[in-house]
């Protein structure tokens, strides 16, 4: 397991692109920016190869908030959590609730990251705001449990935790997060990595999702500066009209969150970025 967070739309796949961009770009040892964590699939995996030297990282939901903050701060007493903890439907109710702000107000960094981590593996998908695998009444030969492999996810987080002293995390929105937290010089070796909420999808799929008006504004602030980017969108007009100055290939992905068909999605840089070369095809999902 390289993640314990399944996630819609992770972009683990994407590392081998990223990879290959940075060295071509001389920014191995860079500092590498997530303003849209999730899964931090791609910061997670540039730090155990040692391509990038830190990674500085923000999720706007709580859940996937202190989840990261338990794994890199609160390890064993998340991990304590994850083994006495019963994988069923009784619980999934519970958890269910810590998705209202005003329940988690009176709870621990360790109950809401536990409640994160608990929701994302017994979730259709991964996504936090659906409804437990198997559904409840659990009559699918799919169960509740049939994602939550204790010993696997307890074995990531123990090696994930090494890395605590080469990541940080914050938890604002993202537009708040880069005009707070990136400070760029060109002295300074920076990479930005944004994966948005997909303009179509996002609203069924997040619960921190974007607003035509936010998407417009994340492109206005992003186009207007120097440091480089890759963003990672779905592929609808809206959005190619947004970046329209600006280079975009088309990579394919499985969409696994609702069907075994192939989509397209874009990725839109400030940089040449290079296609994608067939034989070596991106899925992401």
């Amino acid at each position: 397991m390289k993640n314990p967070l399944r996630y819609p739309g992770g972009k683990t796949k994407l590392y081998s692109y990223v990879k290959n961009l940075l060295e071509t770009q001389n920014k191995i040892g860079c500092t590498f920016y997530e303003p849209f964590a999730g899964s931090a699939a791609l910061s997670i995996m540039l730090l155990e190869s040692n391509i990038i030297k830190e990674a500085i990282i923000n999720e706007k939901d709580p859940l996937i908030y202190y989840f990261w903050i338990c794994v890199f701060n609160y390890t064993e007493e998340l991990i304590s959590l994850i083994e006495q903890t019963e994988i069923n439907i009784e619980n999934w109710y519970k958890y269910a609730e810590y998705r209202k702000d005003n329940v988690i107000e009176n709870k621990s960094i360790v109950e809401i990251g536990y409640a994160g981590l608990f929701l994302n593996r017994t979730n259709f998908s991964g996504i936090l705001k659906a409804n437990p695998l198997g559904g409840k009444q659990q009559t699918s030969n799919y169960k509740i449990d049939c994602r939550f492999n204790k010993k696997s996810i307890i074995q990531c987080i123990r090696r994930l935790s090494l890395l605590k002293e080469r990541i940080r995390v914050y938890n604002l929105d993202a537009l708040e997060f880069m005009k707070k937290h990136l400070r760029y010089k060109h002295s300074k070796k920076i990479f930005v990595y944004i994966d948005p909420p997909y303009y179509k999808e996002g609203p069924g799929l997040y619960r921190y999702y974007y607003t035509h008006q936010q998407h417009y504004e994340l492109a206005k602030y992003i186009k207007s500066k120097s440091f480089p980017w890759l963003i990672s969108y779905d592929n609808v007009d809206e959005i190619k009209n947004m970046y329209i100055t600006n280079i975009y290939i088309n990579i394919y992905l499985d969409y696994s969150i609702k069907t075994s068909r192939k989509e397209i999605e874009l990725l839109i840089s400030n940089l040449e970025i290079p296609p994608i070369e067939e034989e070596n095809e991106v899925l992401i999902g």
